[in-house]
């Protein structure tokens, strides 16, 4: 923008700098014609009454004298007629087919006097002529053959000097406008880069109060809107969050009075309608749990986003998912299902990788519980890649997986693919693993791989060999 702006200042004040400078720089020319052209006028004229009064020869001497003495004074050359005598001086040549032009338009009682307007391009010379006589005839005429050297070198001179005026007046214009325009856009670009900054990280970023006084107001406006937008948005997770929270003791207690009622009614207490409700409880209590699980992850991931300083360890990835799957192996062996563990591929067993140990085994139980709801009875394959510059957590399983254009709606809240509607899930799990990864710097993909299923990829960024690895609990 600022560029933009300064393109059209500079070049509208450069164009009237340049029409300013082309009316002096033409004033300058017309002025010194002008004054070459009266001083000139009034030699010939000089000339002309001698010439009238030149009767005999001692007169033609006379005028002869000082028409020399003119031309060495001001290097210019004179012909002067007179009764079919011509006298000249200063090096004129009466063949020239210019000056017998002008000396016939003389004869006939026409005469030059104007000079075109002088500029560094013009001619060397220019001719003016006047004719004298009585009132019945001309008895002869004087051409002058004006020297335009002196009038150009001045000129250019002065040209010069307007030329570089000008050219001092635009640059300072130009450095005016830059100013002025830095003084506007800069707060305008701050403003832009706050709205980016809240967008992204959903924090208000203090602007400085600069630039014109409407400016500074959008500032003070922006600013008690970002920080309105934060406290509305943290009110937010923390009425999610507390509400979960909250919930669950009506729940516990709505449960509580389930298994008394069961008790009291005994044989009389019908078997569906209690599964029915104990099922709905049970369903609550999930999606409560999700909530919350999301809730954490998603204030993780805001955090991180405000540049808040991220409780990162250096785990290995191999360990923690080793721990996992023989946490995991007695739910896996009731669904009919085998964690399939690989960590035959160079580098797996050693690798490292940033992120915080406890939120790492949460991200891997949220893709194993995933593949128990929708993969049941068939196999997982878990493994680690070490990629050098990040290390890759798969999980891989073979159920009904995702279609291709579902992989990019899979990680958003309460989001569940039209075949699993009818599946128990709350469409949270693959949410919270996703906000916990960007959380811990690190990014979710999801790909559906050839042989059906759906393949999980945890990229984590690599930690150096010599960082020391902590334990998940350490990191809670």
């Amino acid at each position: 923008m600022r560029l933009r702006v300064l393109g059209v200042l500079g070049s509208l004040l450069c164009l009237i700098a340049a029409i300013l400078s082309m009316l002096l720089l033409q004033s300058i020319s017309r002025n010194t014609t002008q004054d070459i052209q009266l001083s000139r006028l009034a030699s010939v004229n000089r000339f002309v009454e001698l010439g009238t009064y030149a009767q005999d020869a001692t007169d033609h001497e006379e005028l002869q004298l000082e028409m020399d003495a003119y031309s060495e004074l001001f290097g210019e050359g004179l012909l002067i007629s007179l009764g079919g005598l011509q006298f000249t001086s200063g090096g004129i040549d009466p063949l020239d087919p210019e000056v017998g032009a002008v000396q016939r338009r003389a004869a006939l009682n026409l005469d030059q006097t104007g000079i075109e307007p002088i500029s560094p391009f013009s001619e060397d010379a220019a001719l003016i002529a006047r004719p004298f006589g009585n009132s019945t005839q001309v008895l002869g005429s004087v051409v002058m053959e004006v020297n335009l050297d002196d009038a150009r070198q001045s000129i250019l001179q002065s040209w010069g000097a307007v030329v570089l005026v000008s050219l001092s007046v635009c640059a300072g214009m130009l450095l005016l406008a830059e100013r002025l325009s830095a003084w506007v856009l800069r707060p305008v670009h701050r403003l832009s880069d706050a709205v980016a900054e809240l967008a992204t990280t959903q924090s208000p970023t203090p602007l400085q109060e600069a630039g014109p006084p409407e400016l500074r107001a959008l500032s003070r406006s922006f600013q008690h809107m970002a920080q309105s937008v934060a406290d509305s948005l943290a009110q937010q997770r923390e009425l999610i969050a507390e509400t979960s929270h909250q919930l669950r003791n009506p729940i516990a207690a709505l449960r509580l009075r389930v298994d008394l009622l069961k008790l009291r009614l005994g044989e009389q207490a019908e078997p569906e309608g209690v599964a029915a409700v104990e099922r709905e409880l049970e369903r609550v209590e999930t999606l409560l749990d999700g909530v919350l699980r999301l809730a954490s992850a998603e204030h993780r991931l805001s955090e991180r986003s405000a540049g808040t300083p991220a409780a990162l360890g250096t785990v290995v990835p191999a360990r923690l998912l080793t721990e996992e799957v023989e946490r995991q192996s007695v739910a896996a062996r009731e669904r009919g299902m085998q964690l399939r563990l690989d960590l035959d591929a160079p580098g797996s067993l050693d690798a490292r990788a940033q992120c915080n140990g406890f939120e790492l085994q949460q991200m891997i139980a949220e893709v194993l519980e995933n593949c128990f709801k929708y993969a049941s009875g068939r196999p997982v394959d878990l493994s680690v890649e070490d990629r050098g510059r990040s290390v890759d957590l798969v999980i891989r399983d073979y159920g009904p997986g995702l279609a291709a254009h579902e992989l990019s709606a899979a990680a958003e809240r309460f989001w569940r693919a039209e075949s699993s509607r009818q599946s128990p899930g709350t469409g949270l799990g693959m949410a919270i693993v996703d906000r916990l990864v960007r959380a811990n710097g690190g990014e979710l993909l999801l790909q559906a791989p050839e042989g059906g299923g759906l393949q999980v990829t945890l990229r984590l960024l690599a930690a150096g060999p010599g960082s020391t690895v902590g334990t998940a609990g350490e990191q809670a």
